[in-house]
């Protein structure tokens, strides 16, 4: 009888199909009988109008089960994370390796040309977007930095813009207020030429973060209604501390995740039925020593595990956990042993993933470091690769050939299937060959290189005078 073809791959599992159940009924309780904290009375009413439970005078909001329940329902299973130009869409959920981008948000930058840390500016934004527009190996961009420059009412307007016109894949950015959400919104409108045609190709989405436990800041929930109302996927990304912000212990920690993406997700589809929303979470334990994200810490791994398969078990696509080396690797033979690191972050199996480039516990960013963890990213994908089970790659036909005590390294089966089965990649992808130069002056140099000869296609001149004029009246609205 003939075998159908299987993709057999790696895939951590944390949690029994009970364990998932029991964990989905813990948090419809949480939120059920305990309740999110959200100031905003916007967001009350919108929840209250839905058949939540507001505790004005204290900002609790109870969310009944059955509210919950019909959110996961009415939330979309599938979505296209748009870019600029369409050779760069994803679609989520992926049955392969998640897309990936670089760290986000930073303050801080270590300088090319010195390399002492500063604060960020709107060139270093302008150049990690030029930079990703040109590396295969990041699939979407989450902006590196914030343009510290500006006067921060503007800088997730104006940084927004900059991006916009400096890649062409799909953007991840974040709006802190609903005024911030409605000029992003506006930009990209006059990108693809109005807000249907976003509505219908969102170039961009924006990571919102609750705040654990279980708290909706007023600001960043309202941005949430309208980016909801627009069309926007929304990451809300939960970022419970265990021992701090959460339990201190690994259920506990996914009891608060879950119940915050759920909220999130409650919000969402309030605010617009079939919102696209990724259930978002990097989560990990304290240094319970100084009260620090311990990314490092080994729960942070399992974690992620239990983040995707809650979001499976929803059927909503996911960001289970961050990825990179967070440290900068001396030579070669280090990058492959830092490279495992990532391998054992990204077997959770979510859709996509950030934090390339990322430093000192995610707090500072480097462009050099972008190309080194594209570069362990490559390594890595040796561990994460899909392989076909059929009767082909079974190879019964070649075993028999071969017979008791054979070999096979002369069967026509051999030569035509190890080159993709076996792992023979030693060499670097994106940096050039060298004997001599460091691994860092290596990502240097190519930095250097693709920032003075990469340009990527800029906008159209009226759509860019549109912008000019956008950000002219956001400064005279929000200023």
């Amino acid at each position: 009888m003939a075998l159908g073809i299987v993709l057999a791959l790696g895939r951590l599992v944390l949690l029994s199909d009970d364990e998932v159940a029991r964990l989905h009924e813990t948090s419809l309780s949480i939120l059920q009988e305990i309740g999110i904290k959200v100031p905003s009375k916007k967001v009350q009413s919108l929840l209250a109008e839905h058949g939540a439970e507001v505790d004005a005078s204290r900002s609790i909001v109870k969310i009944p089960s059955s509210l919950a329940e019909e959110a996961i329902r009415s939330a979309p299973k599938e979505m296209v994370l748009c870019g600029r130009d369409e050779r760069f869409d994803l679609a989520l959920p992926t049955t392969d390796l998640p897309f990936v981008a670089p760290n986000g948000c930073t303050d801080f930058m270590n300088d090319l040309e010195t390399g002492e840390k500063r604060m960020t500016t709107s060139s270093d934004l302008r150049d990690s977007a030029i930079l990703c527009d040109y590396l295969d190996g990041i699939d979407f961009f989450w902006s590196v930095c914030v343009p510290t420059e500006i006067q921060p009412p503007l800088q997730y307007v104006h940084g927004f813009a900059l991006a916009l016109n400096n890649i062409r894949k799909h953007i991840q950015f974040h709006a802190l207020s609903a005024e911030e959400a409605k000029w992003q919104i506006k930009l990209a409108s006059a990108v693809v030429g109005d807000e249907e045609k976003l509505r219908r190709r969102p170039i961009f989405s924006s990571m919102n973060c609750p705040v654990a436990p279980l708290v909706f800041e007023k600001r960043s929930s309202e941005a949430m209604i309208e980016l909801a109302r627009a069309g926007i996927p929304v990451a809300p990304m939960s970022m419970a501390s265990s021992g701090v912000s959460a339990p201190s212990t690994v259920a506990g920690t996914l009891a608060i995740v879950n119940s915050e993406s759920l909220a999130a997700m409650v919000i969402l589809e309030c605010a617009n039925p079939s919102a696209p929303v990724i259930y978002t979470a990097e989560s990990c334990p304290a240094d319970m020593r100084t009260g620090e994200f311990n990314y490092a810490a080994p729960e942070s791994v399992l974690i992620g595990a239990g983040v995707a398969q809650m979001a499976r078990f929803y059927g909503i696509p996911c960001y289970p956990t961050g990825i990179g080396m967070d440290e900068t690797p001396k030579d070669w033979s280090e990058l492959v042993a830092f490279s495992k690191d990532l391998v054992f972050d990204a077997l959770s199996r979510g859709d996509i993933t950030s934090g390339f480039g990322s430093l000192e516990n995610a707090e500072v960013s480097s462009l050099e470091q972008v190309v080194l963890d594209v570069e362990a990213w490559m390594q890595a994908s040796a561990y994460l690769r899909s392989f076909r089970v059929d009767e082909e790659t079974l190879g019964f036909d070649a075993i028999s050939e071969a017979g008791p005590g054979g070999n096979f390294l002369g069967l026509k089966h051999t030569l035509k299937h190890f080159q993709q089965e076996i792992w023979l990649k030693k060499e670097a992808t994106v940096l050039e060959p060298s004997t001599t130069d460091s691994l860092v002056k290596r990502a240097k140099e190519k930095v250097k290189q693709i920032l003075s000869t990469h340009v990527p296609p800029q906008l159209e001149e009226d759509v860019q005078t549109e912008i000019s004029q956008i950000l002219r009246a956001c400064e005279k609205e929000m200023l």
